[in-house]
């Protein structure tokens, strides 16, 4: 009896999901179930996420990693008398939006574009004793902050530094034939709103276009005094200090400490699938790799890789890490962030920790 029960409990969860999402053979559905007629929607699509919002109706908040050949993941947030839906798509994806009644309901199907047809080639013999060219590797670079969002604010500031690393470390990797992206090309923000601009920097890490995800920061402590290299993977954080800095990047405040405890329930999740706890190894081998090369390259210490529960990491499915070049507040170091000699070496130790994790091969595309 005791089973039935839990049985129907879980069934009536499922009914009442908003929205409720299947997942089928060439789209994703997401069904709304509305309260009645005069619950108004609107509809936005734009760099990988569809937000849909719907005015007049409330709902439970929702965080599901759906991970179809269309969305990566679904995202209900409640807001004053509406509720918003944020999707994260994958690749070239169009959104057909249908309204029924009878009961009320709205039904969103997510397709993949379909590429126009070119008229085939003639086949011709391939050359003798030349093997296939492998796939170029893409890396993405996030600098992060920008726009109305400094970062730390030191002897140097954020922002101006980690974007200026990215842009030297762009150039060089593109030296050794590698496909580089950026989640920012100049000062700017992807959103005035923290938690939809870490979710758009995040959505764009998709196994389906990119290889390798690699967040720059620069660190910063209260006491002022630490310097040297960190570098963290997606995780949950395992002492009070790394926890700290993990809400300080979150946004800080009490924004940060939402975003984290939401990161949280997602680390919570890779202990339930091999995928995932997959994917965090790989991630942990990055950081490590990423965080020795550039200690040796700039001489700064090296002071260990960490799990964190960074918002921007947290629905990577590549190899997906964050690094803390140095302390922009230390009387030494962030002197040493300021001069560009010392980012051009900055930027060479990211470039040889991502050489030799790729020569490894731990990486799929």
């Amino acid at each position: 009896m005791r089973v039935l029960l839990l049985v129907g409990v879980f069934l009536w969860s499922l009914a009442w999901a908003f929205p409720r999402i299947g997942v089928h053979e060439g789209f994703t559905r997401l069904v709304f179930d509305l309260p009645s007629k005069e619950v108004q929607h609107t509809l936005s699509q734009e760099n990988g996420l569809l937000v849909l919002v719907l005015k007049g109706v409330t709902a439970a908040p929702l965080d599901q990693v759906v991970n179809s050949s269309e969305v990566a993941s679904v995202q209900t947030l409640l807001e004053a008398g509406q509720v918003r839906v944020v999707v994260r798509l994958k690749g070239r994806v169009e959104a057909t939006v249908r309204r029924y009644s009878d009961p009320e309901r709205l039904v969103v199907d997510l397709s993949l574009k379909k590429e126009a047809s070119t008229p085939a080639k003639p086949a011709q013999d391939p050359p003798r004793n030349r093997p296939p060219k492998p796939p170029k590797p893409v890396v993405l670079l996030d600098p992060g902050h920008g726009g109305v969002d400094p970062g730390m604010v030191g002897y140097v500031v954020e922002k101006e530094v980690v974007l200026d690393v990215a842009l030297r470390l762009k150039r060089l990797l593109e030296k050794e034939g590698i496909e580089v992206r950026l989640t920012r090309d100049r000062d700017m923000h992807l959103s005035p709103d923290k938690r939809e601009d870490l979710s758009r920097r995040a959505a764009m890490a998709d196994s389906s276009q990119v290889n390798l995800f690699v967040s720059i920061h620069v660190n910063a402590t209260p006491t002022r005094t630490a310097q040297g290299v960190e570098v963290f993977y997606f995780g949950q954080a395992q002492d009070a200090r790394v926890l700290a800095q993990v809400i300080r990047e979150n946004g800080g405040g009490e924004l940060g400490q939402r975003l984290t405890q939401e990161a949280r329930t997602v680390a919570e999740r890779i202990l339930f699938d091999i995928v995932a706890q997959a994917n965090q190894r790989y991630s942990q081998r990055l950081a490590e790799t990423l965080g020795r090369k550039l200690s040796q390259a700039t001489g700064s210490p090296y002071r260990g890789t960490f799990p964190g529960d960074f918002f921007v990491l947290r629905y990577a499915k590549v190899p997906a890490v964050l690094v803390e070049i140095g302390f922009g507040d230390h009387v030494v170091e962030g002197r040493r962030l300021a001069d560009p000699a010392y980012r051009e070496k900055v930027a060479q130790g990211l470039l040889a920790g991502i050489l030799t994790f790729l020569a490894n091969g731990a990486y799929a595309r």
